[in-house]
Order: structure tokens, then C-alpha cells, then sequence
């Protein structure tokens, strides 16, 4: 049994040893083809842009902006806030299509409820919109695109669409309603009351006991200088970095449930249940429901990390905060084509043989394998929905 999730993404086979009733081992291995990006080698700055977002079609705004940023660097151009900002707002109405994607389509299948197609076309046709507002081109992940117009000019209706959706859809209240409700007690309260398929699913998880499930102690990926990113990616076993990635030789988490940790819903119900399932289900609604606010206030504190060092000419390092974690592109130029094209996804520090999954998977007691395989496949939605794996369970 697994997720199909495929082409170009690869997949991940996990193993699980269970014995007497207890997770005893859990073995995860990559077919991952992290070395695709080789195929950029000796293309112009554009045949790159052109092509990466077709093969990388998984989280594909956030590759297109981590690519295009990359290369502006190179290229020696500036960041300007207008592109910047509006490129990040493509991003973060892509993470809400993929957060609602979660919600509406995924969580309702593991309820036995019927999905909820209609929200997730609304949103895309949402995006459809402001990106063609913002860029009438069509294009705006080319170097040196500008938006056409300012975000807060062309878009305060649109958002008060977006969060009625949301309001319809998810919450059954305004999203900054929900977010202030503050506590644990809150949260359940209207998980009970409320029928969406998003308070249904709290609601599940606490009534059958698994609010903790698969709680670990890895820490947060924190803010990358662009220095130690170019000494990683330029050494020679760079590649092994790239597989299995870590930090001072420990495993570390980027995912949704890591960018809004300090959230104060999200801090109750970690204090209360730890970092497990509950959790991380609650935070990619803290998430969703946040969104609309940052678009208004056109920033965004989880913008990538800009390094005090002097830009390296050739050279571009790019942090995008995708859907699913953080995405690192690093480029170098030489005469104007790609010399070197490396990406390093969030799936490989959340599914490092030694990461949170495997931590948050190991241990687990569990009465029937029926029972384990619905656990592991809730776990594995809660961390990256998006990855493709096969989940086999060996009994002894």
C-alpha cells in the first residue's frame, strides 16, 4: 500500500519491523533521482526556467520562484520588495491550495466522508485571477519580471473571497475568529460542534487516543546563512548532503507544523499532547487560516533568509518556504549557462532514514497491522502529503 505521487519525485519505500504489538524498527530508503537536476548543465538561464517547472511539478510556484531567485543572484541583478513580495504571495496561495487539498480531498478519505472537489476549484480559479492581475504575461518567474500592480491596489475583495471560502469550506467562522479561540478546550470544543471536514478530523483524532501520535524531539531546520549552504553544495560529497541531509550531524524538521510551532494554538496542543498528530493537523489550519493576513500585509516573516555576505558573482543560493518545508536551489553560471543546478527539498530532511518520520513511527503500539498501516499513512500525510512512498509491514 502506498502513495502513487510519482514521475520525476521518485518515491520512498518504508519498512516497518512489528513485533508483539510494538514498531520495533523502521527502515526508509529513497528512489528518489536527486541528481535530475544535472540535466541544466550547459543550458541558458531561460531554458532552465522554462523547463524546471515542468519536471518539478510537485509544490511548482515555489520551485519556479526558488529558480528564478537563484538566478537573478547569479545574474547579479537586485531583489526588489515589489517582485519579491508578489512572487511570495503566489507562493502562499499555493501552499493554501496545497493545505486545502489536505483538508478537503485527503482528510475526508480517511473519514469515509465524501471529498469536497468544489473548495479546492475555487481556490485555483482564485489563483488563476491574481496571477493574471498581478502578471498580465503570464510570465512571473522570468529575471527582472514586475508585477503589474501593487498588491493592496488589485486585491482586497479577493481576499475577502478567499476567506469566505475558507469561512464556508474549513472554518464555519471568519479564519482570525477560529485562531482566537485560543486553547485546547477551544479547539475541541469546535472540532465536536463543527461538521467540516477539517473539525471532523480533530475530532476523530482525539476520540481515538492518537492526539500524541507519533510525537518526536527533532528540532526546527533554523535560518540557513547562504555561506554555509554554498560550502555544503560546493564540496566535493555534496551529493551526500543532498540525500541525507544534516545539521552539526543532527536530523532537523521543515514542514508547516515547524513554521507555526509558536502559534498559540498550536503551542497549547503541543504542551498538552506533544508534538504529534493532533498537532501537526492543527497547525496546518493555523497555517491556512493565517494566510489571508500575510497576503494583506503583503511580507512574509518566513521569507527566504538574506545572508549578510557578499553575493558571489556567477553564484545564487535561494530559500523558499513551499508547502510541504523548505526548498533550497543553488545555481552557478559560467558565460551565462548553468555550470552547476542543485535543489535540496524539504522530503529529504523530514525523511532522513533517522528523521521525524522515523522517529515518530518507531515505538508505536498498535493492536493489529490493519491498525498500524492507518497510523503510518495519517503520520505520513500530517509531515509531506506530497511524497510518493510504498509502506510495507514486516510481522515477526
Amino acid at each position: 500500500m502506498g502513495n502513487t505521487v510519482g514521475n520525476i519525485e521518485g518515491r520512498l519505500d518504508i519498512d516497518l519491523k512489528w513485533h508483539n504489538g510494538v514498531v520495533a524498527k523502521v527502515d526508509i530508503r529513497s528512489s528518489r533521482p536527486l541528481q535530475t537536476p544535472r540535466i541544466f548543465r550547459g543550458k541558458s538561464v531561460d531554458e532552465l526556467l522554462q523547463t524546471l517547472p515542468l519536471l518539478y511539478s510537485v509544490c511548482g510556484t515555489a520551485q519556479a520562484h526558488a529558480a528564478v531567485t537563484a538566478c537573478e543572484q547569479a545574474l547579479g541583478l537586485p531583489d526588489l520588495a515589489d517582485r519579491h513580495t508578489a512572487r511570495e504571495a503566489l507562493v502562499w496561495l499555493e501552499t493554501a491550495k496545497e493545505h486545502l487539498w489536505r483538508v478537503l480531498l485527503d482528510w475526508p478519505e480517511f473519514l469515509g466522508l465524501p471529498q469536497v472537489v468544489a473548495g479546492v476549484g475555487e481556490m485555483m480559479q482564485l489563483i488563476q485571477r491574481y496571477r493574471a492581475t498581478s502578471f498580465p504575461n503570464g510570465r512571473p518567474f522570468i529575471p527582472g519580471a514586475m508585477p503589474f500592480v501593487e498588491w493592496d491596489a488589485a486585491t482586497a475583495a479577493w481576499v475577502e473571497q478567499f476567506e469566505r471560502l475558507l469561512q464556508e469550506q474549513v472554518f464555519g467562522m471568519p479564519p482570525a475568529q477560529w485562531l482566537a479561540l485560543g486553547s485546547v478546550d477551544g479547539l475541541l470544543s469546535w472540532a465536536s460542534q463543527e461538521e467540516s471536514p477539517a473539525a471532523q478530523m480533530l475530532h476523530w483524532v482525539q476520540d481515538n487516543g492518537w492526539s500524541g501520535l507519533g510525537g518526536t524531539t527533532i528540532n526546527p531546520l533554523p535560518p540557513l546563512d547562504t555561506s554555509y549552504l554554498r560550502q555544503q553544495l560546493e564540496q566535493p560529497d555534496a551529493n551526500r548532503f543532498i540525500a541525507v541531509p544534516q545539521l552539526a550531524g543532527l536530523c532537523r524538521e521543515t514542514s508547516p507544523f515547524t513554521r507555526v510551532r509558536e502559534e498559540i494554538l498550536v503551542t497549547a496542543v503541543t504542551e498538552t499532547y506533544g508534538p504529534g498528530l493532533l498537532a501537526r493537523f492543527t497547525a496546518r489550519l493555523v497555517e491556512l487560516a493565517g494566510i489571508s493576513e500575510r497576503l494583506r500585509q503583503g511580507s512574509d516573516e518566513y521569507a527566504e533568509s538574506v545572508s549578510e555576505q557578499e553575493p558571489v558573482q556567477g553564484s545564487g543560493i535561494a530559500q523558499v518556504e513551499a508547502a510541504r518545508g523548505r526548498l533550497i536551489h543553488h545555481v552557478v553560471l559560467d558565460a551565462g549557462r548553468v555550470a552547476r543546478y542543485q535543489i535540496l527539498a524539504p522530503t529529504e530532511w523530514n525523511f532522513h532514514p533517522n528523521g521525524v518520520l522515523a522517529e515518530g513511527l518507531s515505538g508505536l503500539v498498535v493492536d493489529s497491522a490493519e491498525a498500524l498501516r492507518q497510523q503510518a499513512a495519517l503520520l505520513i500525510n500530517a509531515i509531506d502529503p506530497c511524497v510518493g512512498y510504498e509502506l510495507n509491514i514486516e510481522q515477526d
